[in-house]
């Protein structure tokens, strides 16, 4: 019996072994691809970037001058092939003098790939040389404009979106201006250059560089940010268990070097949501969740997605927002705060957000608060609080006697200010 459970578990340890192979083979399988991928991608970009379609245009000219010139030579007697005529007309373009006939056409037209060479060459070392400064130029002028940068938002990765989540950042917050905004991440020329050539983009910053690496971070003036924004990047061929371990460790990296900024992750899988939340991530988006619920109550109630749409903002400029609650609230029940918001600006509140904020800040308060007082076991129990202390914590429909006080804020469900 004993020989038995022995063997089944080496079995199954044998087994769990090559699963284990197996997938590591895969991932190595798929981060080759994903190389070759990114590197044709790189090439396609540099190639818009130089003006293809103009240098296209040289080269089919001057394919069509060398056959010209083949049809001469032909017509004339001699023996050359097209190969020959290329090359020796190739010399000519770069400027070197030739003479291999007598034929005063093709003489001629020898004079013509001189005079093209001298546009040619220029035109496309030109557009190469111009890509590669502008590039660099680019990027000098990125990074002087974010030496000064206080306050702002940093977004790390790309998404095929990405332009309608900053304009929506831009619309809910219309304090905010592009120039408050900076993109990390490692996307191609591009698309990064038709978002910034756009309007409504002017200003907008942007950095070349793996937002997992803190020098990186530290480019980006993290250390001042006011809330970073995680993307779960959805490159095409990169696992999501990949994604996932990106963006966790960027949070972590974050937190160490800014702990006052508020830090936004979005994942996609169930574990690694488990692991930020080990780490107190205030801001946790976990996207299959918020599908599954949708999809789940869809088949109870008809119309469930039209409503979580309003919710969200469907266009109309109503949603749902938190807003803090000031001090002369303190002391006060839910329900004056509710009658008051639904009598003098037509705004439902929803709940309460409880401790509202970045943790650290406040459970430096707290701890403040504590010192402050002279009575012991009222310091015991804020020291007990802050250990439990759970940040933003959202208080649905709470009892009309329910009190307000400092961190909160109201949910309210109204037009956007």
């Amino acid at each position: 019996m004993d020989i038995k459970s022995t063997s089944g578990s080496f079995g199954n340890n044998s087994s769990s072994y090559l699963n284990v192979r197996l997938e590591q083979e895969v991932c190595t399988m798929n981060r080759k691809k994903k190389k070759i991928r990114c590197f044709w991608k790189k090439c396609i970009s540099f190639l818009k970037l130089i003006h293809l379609p103009t240098i296209l245009a040289i080269v089919i000219f001057y394919l069509l001058l060398c056959l010209i010139c083949y049809f001469i030579t032909v017509q004339s007697g001699e023996e050359s092939s097209f190969i020959d005529v290329l090359l020796l007309n190739m010399l000519a373009t770069l400027g070197n003098d030739y003479a291999y006939t007598e034929n005063r056409w093709l003489k001629l037209l020898g004079i013509v790939f001189l005079a093209f060479g001298m546009l040619a060459v220029s035109v496309v070392t030109g557009y190469i040389s111009s890509a590669f400064v502008g590039q660099r130029l680019d990027n000098r002028r990125d990074r002087k404009r974010m030496e000064n940068l206080k306050n702002h938002i940093i977004i790390c990765g790309y998404k095929s979106d990405i332009k309608n989540l900053i304009l929506d950042i831009l619309r809910k917050n219309k304090k905010l201006k592009p120039s408050d905004i900076v993109l990390v991440n490692n996307v191609e020329d591009v698309k990064i250059q038709n978002l910034k050539e756009a309007e409504e983009m002017k200003g907008l910053h942007f950095l070349r560089g793996d937002f997992t690496e803190e020098q990186t971070l530290l480019r980006s003036k993290v250390q001042y940010a006011s809330k970073v924004l995680i993307l779960g990047e959805n490159e095409e061929g990169m696992e999501d268990e990949l994604t996932d371990s990106r963006a966790f460790v960027a949070t972590l990296m974050v937190r160490n070097l800014n702990a006052k900024c508020h830090i936004c992750t979005e994942v996609r899988t169930e574990r690694y949501k488990n692991y930020l939340e080990a780490q107190n991530c205030a801001e946790i988006i976990y996207t299959d969740a918020y599908t599954r619920y949708i999809l789940s109550t869809a088949t109870n109630y008809s119309g469930m997605s039209k409503v979580m749409a309003s919710f969200l903002d469907n266009g109309d400029g109503i949603s749902v927002q938190v807003r803090p609650i000031s001090e002369e609230w303190f002391g006060k029940s839910f329900a004056e705060l509710s009658n008051y918001y639904k009598k003098e600006k037509n705004i439902i509140v929803l709940g309460i957000l409880e401790n509202m904020g970045v943790e650290k800040e406040l459970k430096h308060q707290i701890l403040s608060e504590a010192q402050k007082s002279t009575n012991y076991g009222e310091i015991v129990q804020k020291l007990k609080n802050v250990r439990k202390l759970e940040t933003n914590l959202p208080r649905l429909n709470p009892f009309d006697d329910y009190m307000l006080g400092r961190n909160m804020g109201a949910i309210i469900l109204g037009e956007e200010i």
